[in-house]
């Protein structure tokens, strides 16, 4: 076995098939190994967790809200790929969803 998660923590156990994933974060374990905690998407919509050793990510994936594409087969990541584009995309809408919140609303002429 290769120290991965087979049961997610919440239960939830993804089928055979291709699913894109989100590093939602690293965790130490009691051992001092590092995991990288995966959501697996179909669609909009998490449907588990995987939790795999930190070095088994490919290497320009080795950071916070990379999105992967990523194969599951009996409950184990069989096969993964980084990819860029839909990580940049994701990073850019998070941020411009930021700004947008982050802007001061225009004060009204009301009142006066």
């Amino acid at each position: 076995m290769t120290g991965e998660s087979r049961t997610p923590s919440d239960g939830r156990q993804p089928a055979d098939g291709r699913y894109t994933a989100l590093l939602d974060r690293f965790e130490e374990t009691e051992d001092d190994r590092e995991l990288a905690v995966l959501l697996l998407e179909s669609g909009d919509e998490v449907v588990a967790e995987r939790a795999i050793p930190s070095w088994r990510l490919p290497e320009d994936a080795r950071q916070q809200d990379a999105v992967l594409e990523l194969s599951v087969r009996n409950g184990f990541v069989t096969s993964m790929a980084y990819d860029s584009a839909a990580t940049e995309r994701r990073v850019e809408s998070a941020q411009s969803r930021f700004d947008r919140l982050a802007e001061r609303p225009e004060e009204s002429d009301e009142g006066e």
